[in-house]
């Protein structure tokens, strides 16, 4: 039997990476099930300027909490809403709730660290939003 994890320590430069989809920018994976975690999903993500929202989804279960470290966040959510994130500002979304989110500046970065809750896939995609009422488009 493998030993039960008792502690992971990564650096965010040294951390596994991925692509967001539609080349918006790059995931680092920090905590998950890839190193022993049942309950929490740390990654951070880096956003490109003037990126594109992201796909319209939402998580059964799993509870997205966004906290900006550098730039603005653009989270969109049913029923068309739109809010904007500053540096130091932390967003919640619960469970079931259709949304999206991106880069809110075209002339800077946004870099994020994005928490789910539990761990594991819970990404469900749809395609478009509730009702049709789409979130309005900013700077």
């Amino acid at each position: 039997m493998a030993e039960q994890l008792k502690f992971h320590k990564v650096k965010i430069k040294n951390a596994p990476t991925r692509s967001l989809p539609m080349g918006r920018g790059t995931v680092f994976g920090c905590v998950d099930p890839g190193v022993g975690s049942n309950n929490v999903d740390v990654h951070v993500n880096i956003i490109k300027p003037g990126a594109s929202r992201g796909e319209i989804h939402y998580h059964a279960q799993a509870e997205n909490v966004y906290i900006v470290m550098d730039g603005q966040l653009e989270v969109c959510i049913e029923g068309g809403q739109r809010h904007l994130l500053e540096v130091g500002e932390i967003g919640f979304i619960p469970p079931g709730v259709v949304h999206t989110a991106t880069n809110a500046r075209s002339d800077i970065s946004c870099k994020i660290v994005e928490i789910y809750a539990p761990a594991g896939e819970d990404f469900h995609e749809v395609d478009d939003w509730p009702n049709n009422i789409q979130p309005p488009s900013g700077p």
